[in-house]
């Protein structure tokens, strides 16, 4: 659910998460694990948008190959031992299960990069324009580990300050 805030205010969180992004203690400090100085956020070019995963037969397989060039499949690891069962009474109301957030990746174009990716343990793949504090900086803890395609960073370029 969400709660109405203030507009400057939801803008204010969105730019403070994403600020938070490019700096590694932080991301480190969340629990996010990836090969040491590895510059944050990671940008990776436009290509990573355009794979037909209609020509592919195992798209999953695809996304962990592509991670681990990045240096980053650690994390989804972390996420995969971290999955655990709920206590309380969540369980039998259907979240019987708890995984933790792992790697957000934004692209501008979604066809075939959500199907390499979605079946991850806590990967996220969501546009620029679904970005907001919440996805950036889960739980209210900034420091995400995020991976950028050139084309959500332009799109990033047209918010206001």
């Amino acid at each position: 659910w969400s709660k109405k805030i203030n507009a400057k205010e939801r803008v204010k969180a969105r730019n403070s998460a994403i600020a938070a992004l490019h700096q590694a203690e932080l991301v480190s400090r969340r629990g996010h694990r990836f090969e040491a100085g590895r510059t944050l956020p990671i940008v990776v070019e436009n290509g990573l948008e355009e794979i037909d995963v209609n020509d592919l037969e195992h798209a999953t397989k695809r996304g962990v190959e592509i991670l681990r060039a990045l240096g980053v499949y650690a994390d989804v690891e972390r996420a995969i031992r971290g999955t655990h069962i709920r206590a309380g009474r969540g369980k039998m109301r259907g979240r019987r299960y708890r995984t933790p957030r792992s790697i957000l990746l934004v692209a501008a174009k979604l066809d075939g990069i959500e199907r390499c990716f979605r079946n991850l343990a806590g990967v996220e793949v969501v546009s620029p324009a679904l970005l907001d504090a919440e996805i950036l900086a889960p739980g209210g803890d900034p420091g995400r580990l995020a991976i950028f395609t050139e084309r959500a960073l332009e799109a990033l370029r047209g918010w206001r300050p």
